[in-house]
C-alpha cells in the first residue's frame, strides 16, 4: 500500500454528545491467537469477550440522520454517505475531484476504556486490481492526542494524528500483513479496543496488532469511523454494520503482555495462515526444517500480531565452518511490514549479522561478528532479538553479544518470525529451527 500522508486540512467531523452509558464490557485478557500454541498446553484465542452487562455508548439501532454517522457528506469533500438498515454505506461521488479525501464520523463520551465494533465490507472501484479503499476507526484522547486504525484490504497500520501549524498531518506506524482479515468484498469483524496503556485491534475476533499508549492514566472522549482515499487511487465502497461503541470496566481488566512459544516440532498453526510455496518447511521431531528451494534464495516467514516492542528467540541448527566464506544463514525477524524488517542471523561462516532491510534501502548491515564459541561442524545455538524502541539488542546462547540505538530506525512496528538464506546446495535439512518464542516487552 502506498503511505499516504494527507497535506490538506481534513474535514472536520461533526460533534454531538451520544446517549448515556446502559450496558457494560470485560476486556480480553490477552494469550495467543489462533496462530500462536504454547507447546506446554493450547491456549485460548485472543478474542473480545461479552460478558452479560454492557454499557453502551452507540448501537447501530440508533443510526438515524439526527446522529452525527449519519449525517450527510459536504458537498465538497468527495465521498457519500447513505445510512440504511443498521448500516452505513460510504462510496466516491461522481464528481470527486483530483485531491486528498476523508470522512469522519464520531461519538463523543468520557470513558477511561472503550470498544469499537463493526463489521466492515469493502468493495473496491475496480474487481480486477487489489483494494484500494481506506477506512477504519479512530479516537481522541483527553490529553488531545488522537490516533487510528486503518485498513486497506488485508493491511493495516496504526496511526496518530497531530496538528501541526494549523493543518492536520498523519505519522503513520508502518503497515503490516494480516491474514486474518479476509479479502475484498467479504464481511470483517473488526473491533478495537483500547484501555488507559495499549490499544488492541481485532479481526474476526483474533488479535492482530496492539499500539501502545503514552502514559498509563489515559481518558478517552470520543471515538468514531473514517473512510479515506489518495487523490490517484479511486475509491469503491465500504459499509459498516452493527457499528457499537461500549463503555470498558478497567477494574475488571488486565491485558498480559503477549507471550506465543511453540517448539516448531508439529503443525500447531504458528504459520498456517503464511504461503509457503517455495521453501521447504516440514516439521519434524527435531524441528522446522525451513528452508529456500532455490540455491542462494532468500525466504521469511512472519506470525501476528503485529507489535511494537519485541524479544523473538529460536534455536538454529545448522553446519558450520568458522573462517570459510558462505552465504547460508538462519535466524529472526522482528517489525516486519510493508517497510521492511529487522533482522539478526548466524551465517554459516560461524558469524552474526544484523540488518535493517526496507524500501528506503535494502539489507542495511547495521553490525557483524564472528562468534568464536562456535566450532566447526553441525551445532545448535539460541538466537535472541530484542527491538525495544529505538534499541537492537542481539543474544547468543543467553549472551548479549550486540547492543545498539538504531538512530534511522524507521521500522518501528510490525510482525514477527523467522528468516532464511539458502547456500549453493539447497537441501531440506539445511536449517533447522526450533524453541520459537515471540514476548511482547513493556
Amino acid at each position: 500500500m502506498k503511505q499516504s500522508i494527507f497535506h490538506a486540512i481534513l474535514l472536520l467531523s461533526a460533534i454531538l454528545t451520544a446517549c448515556s452509558p446502559t450496558r457494560g464490557d470485560n476486556a480480553v485478557s490477552v494469550a495467543t491467537p489462533t496462530a500462536a500454541i504454547s507447546t506446554a498446553a493450547p491456549t485460548p484465542n485472543a478474542q473480545p469477550s461479552t460478558p452479560t452487562s454492557i454499557p453502551v455508548i452507540f448501537s447501530a439501532d440508533m443510526l438515524e440522520e439526527s446522529i452525527p454517522f449519519c449525517a450527510a457528506a459536504d458537498d465538497d469533500n468527495g465521498f457519500t454517505l447513505d445510512c440504511n438498515d443498521n448500516s452505513v454505506t460510504i462510496s466516491q461521488n461522481e464528481n470527486r475531484r483530483g485531491t486528498d479525501i476523508i470522512l469522519r464520523r464520531k461519538i463523543d463520551f468520557y470513558q477511561n476504556g472503550f470498544r469499537i465494533d463493526a463489521d466492515i465490507t469493502s468493495n473496491p472501484a475496480d474487481q480486477s486490481r487489489l483494494d484500494q479503499n481506506q477506512a477504519g476507526f479512530y479516537f481522541l484522547m483527553e490529553n488531545g492526542q488522537r490516533y487510528a486504525v486503518r485498513l486497506e484490504g488485508q493491511f493495516f497500520n496504526f496511526e496518530e494524528w497531530m496538528l501541526k501549524n494549523g493543518k492536520e498531518k498523519i505519522n503513520a506506524w508502518n503497515q503490516a500483513y494480516a491474514p486474518q482479515i479476509l479479502s475484498a468484498g467479504q464481511n470483517n469483524a473488526i473491533s478495537l479496543q483500547c484501555v488507559p496503556e495499549n490499544c488492541d485491534v481485532f479481526a474476526n475476533e483474533i488479535l492482530i496488532g496492539r499500539l501502545p499508549l503514552p502514559g498509563n492514566d489515559n481518558q478517552f472522549i470520543a471515538a468514531g469511523i473514517f473512510t479515506a482515499s489518495p487523490w490517484d487511487e479511486k475509491f469503491g465502497s465500504v459499509t459498516f454494520e452493527d457499528l457499537s461503541i461500549q463503555a470498558l470496566d478497567i477494574t475488571r481488566l488486565e491485558t498480559q503482555p503477549f507471550t506465543l512459544t511453540d517448539d516448531l516440532t508439529a503443525e500447531n498453526g504458528t504459520f498456517s495462515q503464511t504461503g509457503l510455496s517455495g521453501a521447504f518447511s516440514d516439521f519434524e521431531e527435531d524441528g522446522f526444517h525451513f528452508s529456500p528451494v532455490i540455491p542462494y534464495g532468500y525466504y521469511a516467514v512472519k506470525t501476528g500480531p503485529a507489535l511494537r516492542n519485541v524479544s523473538v528467540s529460536v534455536t538454529v541448527d545448522m553446519e558450520f565452518l568458522p573462517g570459510v566464506p558462505a552465504t547460508q544463514y538462519g535466524g529472526v525477524i522482528c517489525r516486519a511490514s510493508n517497510e521492511g524488517m529487522i533482522m539478526a542471523v548466524l551465517r554459516a561462516d560461524a558469524t552474526y549479522t544484523i540488518y535493517r532491510d526496507s524500501i528506503r534501502r535494502a539489507f542495511a548491515m547495521l553490525a557483524t561478528e564472528p562468534v568464536e564459541t562456535i566450532a566447526a561442524g553441525r551445532s545448535a545455538h539460541q538466537l535472541r532479538l530484542d527491538c525495544i524502541d529505538d534499541t537492537i539488542a542481539l543474544f547468543i546462547d543467553g549472551v548479549e553479544v550486540e547492543s545498539f540505538t538504531d538512530s534511522k530506525n524507521w521500522i518501528k512496528y510490525g510482525n514477527n518470525g523467522l528468516y532464511t538464506k539458502a547456500g549453493g546446495a539447497a537441501y531440506s535439512d539445511a536449517i533447522i529451527f526450533s524453541h520459537l518464542e515471540i514476548k511482547e516487552v513493556r
